[in-house]
């Protein structure tokens, strides 16, 4: 009986043997990975670098893994992966450690059921590169200026206002090859020179433009008082374009002179250069049909699906007339609109058919009420609709449909807004005070802001917009494997734009937009919704001035994922290697010493 239960465990443990060779107990094949080139533990440098010789045979579909000990990110394998069986090198790239203390990772290849391939490698530690001196250090500190700057936007999410290093309102819009071109009347010119919002200093335009409604490339100013000397002032800019016989696009800006007169201004290009093709306003307070009427002012503009161009203006009493195809004269006399409480900010719309007609109402209680409907509160938008827009009394009552922003906990101020559909969404742009503060004022200096609106354009009404400090989402990511421009940013602090020979295009640097704020030690630019792919890059950026300028991701506080350094006066192509996580990203843009920015991109490897 003894030698049968000898008999039987020595056959089980055969069977057990059997099973544990070429089979598991599921039938699967065993899995086989061998290195055949390279080290299992590499001792780097503190320079980037690449290590090519890490080879091996995989017996079917393998992926690799890196565990990091401390500090993540900083290497990345390509190929990470595989699905097939064979012969394989990796390439792992390595950045530059800049900092002083070592770091060490392991790269894990795993093959199905195969033991693990476990290489270590280590990277030595330096302190990192500083950037020369500044040519002129910085001035000490200017102990009257007290004001601590903060932003809006920065860190926040928020995406209103559009900018929040630049007073602007009264804004209009013009849609040019896939982005969206937005203007506004120039308020920081008025608080540069004075301490009050009396408009009368500002003689320049604000221009931005974006693709995704969240990153925003400032353009800079147009100097409306260098283009048209014989200007008082230059306010509550309107914009149309009309396709041309050669082929090019006439963008034609109308503004207001002042409470006299609205003034034009032409180019052939959204940002500019830009002309005066009259010595004079289009039209003023001279012109015999309207003398009389109130401030001709605050124009809006519109062209219908005829091509035909339409102008409307007023205070008190709201006018419309047709434009010539010149953009800059007449095709007849003005004629009346409704004009009910009528204070400014006139403008046009052409939906479906129709044509809009959009001003803001006065500060009173708008009592009586003869044109139906729920009768508007005080300085609020209204609109009015018609298919015969010179016939007067074919215009009819549309709704209030913005109320005036402290209506809704933003502030009270005058009131103007633009209406304008972009990439299938309705926007509504208008103005608040909000950011004042931020800037150390209380003097009535306006932003843009922008929120969604509900827009039924089969039957063309405009329902109530609600006015937001969150703001729009992007309507699409941020490429950063295109040539970006540094003046595009979701928000800011401690920067300032500076213009260059080229219309419409700014370099960055460190410096602050508030008179009454020092200089700080840092800029920060933020852009939102950046998509990177993972793994080793370069980093290239446009840069001037001795300083530097710092990449990272997603806090500005965290490490640096690259460094750039200007050398000196002229400007550089500057190229850094890198290694990104994937993903969508918000990125900080960091300038330090008298470093200036122009454009960055990343390129792959």
């Amino acid at each position: 009986m003894l030698r049968l239960k000898l008999f039987f465990a020595a056959l089980i443990i055969s069977l057990l043997s059997g099973c544990s060779g070429g089979k598991d107990t599921a039938g699967d094949r065993v899995s086989t990975l061998e290195q055949t080139g390279g080290l299992t533990s590499y001792t780097l440098g503190p320079d980037a670098s690449q290590i090519e010789d890490i080879s091996f045979t995989a017996s079917e579909g393998w992926k690799s893994y890196v565990s990091y000990r401390g500090v993540l990110g900083w290497l990345s394998v390509e190929p990470y992966a595989g699905k097939d069986a064979g012969a394989y090198t990796l390439t792992v790239t390595v950045a530059r450690n800049k900092s002083s203390e070592a770091r060490s990772a392991t790269l894990i290849i795993r093959c199905g059921n195969a033991s693990d391939l476990q290489i270590s490698i280590v990277q030595e530690g330096t302190e990192p590169e500083e950037p020369e001196e500044p040519e002129e250090p910085d001035e000490p500190d200017d102990p009257s200026k007290t004001t601590v700057v903060s932003s809006l936007k920065l860190g926040t999410g928020m995406a209103n206002p559009l900018l929040d290093f630049q007073f602007c309102a009264d804004p209009t819009a013009i849609e040019y090859e896939g982005r969206l071109y937005v203007y506004g009347t120039n308020d920081h010119q008025q608080y540069e020179e004075a301490e009050k919002n009396s408009y009368e200093k500002i003689k320049s335009l604000v221009m931005m433009s974006t693709d995704d409604m969240v990153n925003w490339t400032y353009h800079g100013l147009i100097p409306v008082g260098e283009i048209a000397p014989w200007i008082i002032a230059s306010w509550a800019p309107s914009i149309i374009s009309v396709p041309q016989a050669d082929g090019s696009t006439l963008f034609s800006l109308y503004f207001s002179n002042s409470g006299w007169g609205t003034g034009v201004i032409q180019a052939k290009s959204p940002v500019g250069p830009w002309t005066s093709p009259l010595n004079t306003s289009l039209i003023d307070g001279n012109n015999e049909t309207v003398k009389g009427s109130g401030a001709i002012f605050d124009p809006g503009a519109v062209v219908d699906d005829s091509g035909q161009a339409w102008v409307a203006f007023g205070s008190g009493q709201g006018w419309i007339a047709k434009l010539n195809p010149d953009l800059f004269s007449l095709a007849g006399k003005p004629v009346k609109l409704p004009s009910s409480y009528h204070f400014e900010a006139n403008e046009l719309n052409f939906i479906n058919g129709t044509y809009i007609y959009t001003y803001n109402n006065d500060w009173s209680d708008h009592s009586p009420w003869t044109w139906g409907g729920t009768r508007p509160t005080m300085c609020s938008m209204n609109y009015f609709t018609s298919k015969t827009p010179l016939v007067t009394d074919s215009w009819t009552y549309g709704a209030n449909y913005f109320k005036n922003p402290g209506e809704n906990d933003m502030g009270y101020t005058n009131n103007h807004t633009h209406l304008h559909k972009y990439q299938g969404k309705w926007y509504l742009f208008y103005q608040t005070n909000l950011m004042q503060s931020c800037l150390g004022s209380d003097g009535g200096f306006r932003s843009i802001y922008v929120d969604e609106v509900d827009v039924d354009e089969e039957n063309v009404v405009i329902h109530e917009c609600i006015p937001t400090r969150k703001g729009v989402r992007a309507v699409k990511d941020l490429d950063p494997y295109a040539k970006q421009s540094a003046a595009t940013s979701a928000a800011t602090l401690g920067i300032i734009f500076n213009a260059t020979d080229t219309p419409g295009h700014m370099t960055v640097s460190r410096g602050t937009p508030c008179k009454t704020a020092n200089k700080p030690r840092a800029g920060f630019i933020e852009v939102r919704n950046v998509t990177f792919t993972a793994g080793g890059q370069t980093l290239s950026c446009r840069i001037k001035g001795k300083g530097k300028v710092s990449f990272r991701l997603d806090k500005q506080d965290a490490s640096d994922f690259a460094s750039v350094f200007g050398a000196g006066n002229e400007w550089t192509e500057q190229e850094v290697s890198c290694t990104l996580e994937g993903g969508t990203h918000t990125l900080y843009i960091v300038l330090t010493g008298n470093a200036e920015l122009d454009t960055w991109q990343v390129i792959h490897r």
